[in-house]
């Protein structure tokens, strides 16, 4: 029997539709849900980290992304955030590894950057750690889904690196 499915009309995403909000974008489908901190504020939605519901103080929009104060530093992308950076390809991957030998589904993404893309123009402007301007250069970034970063970065806490 095929699930159906309700249609975020912030994200497009196709939800269950006994789904109480959007799980990629926070989007509430249900009124009258209470904000976590204001138990007599109506929530916005529903942070896509924590899955608990806030009002408009305790939470704002990014890029369409429902987060809570606490967790508006997170870099979301479709669905998974980001855990762990570097510019260490051999730790990326153990990182990586130890997470899936776990049950956490880690994606690595990574994107080539130049000091020209960055606002320099010279590539001696790069010191040997990889960085500039306190910037990392050619970070690689290590998502999982939103339902798995609390989880995971408690693993990553305890993994020598």
């Amino acid at each position: 029997m095929k699930t159906k499915k309700h249609l975020c009309t912030n994200c497009s995403f196709e939800a269950d539709d006994d789904s109480d909000y959007c799980p990629r974008c926070g989007t509430l489908f249900i009124e009258n849900i209470k904000c976590e901190t204001h138990s007599k504020d109506e929530a916005e939605g529903v942070c896509v980290i924590c899955w608990e519901p806030f009002c408009s103080d305790c939470s704002h929009s990014v890029n369409n992304i429902f987060l809570c104060n606490e967790h508006n530093d997170y870099e979301v992308y479709e669905g998974m955030a980001k855990v762990f950076g570097t510019s260490d390809e051999i730790q990326i991957h153990y990182v990586k590894s130890c997470l899936e030998g776990n049950s956490f589904h880690p994606f690595i993404h990574s994107k080539k950057s130049t000091p020209m893309q960055l606002g320099g123009n010279d590539q001696s402007l790069i010191n040997l750690s990889g960085s500039w301007r306190e910037k990392i250069i050619n970070e690689i970034k290590l998502l999982v889904p939103c339902n798995e970063v609390l989880e995971a970065e408690k693993l990553i806490s305890k993994i020598n690196i």
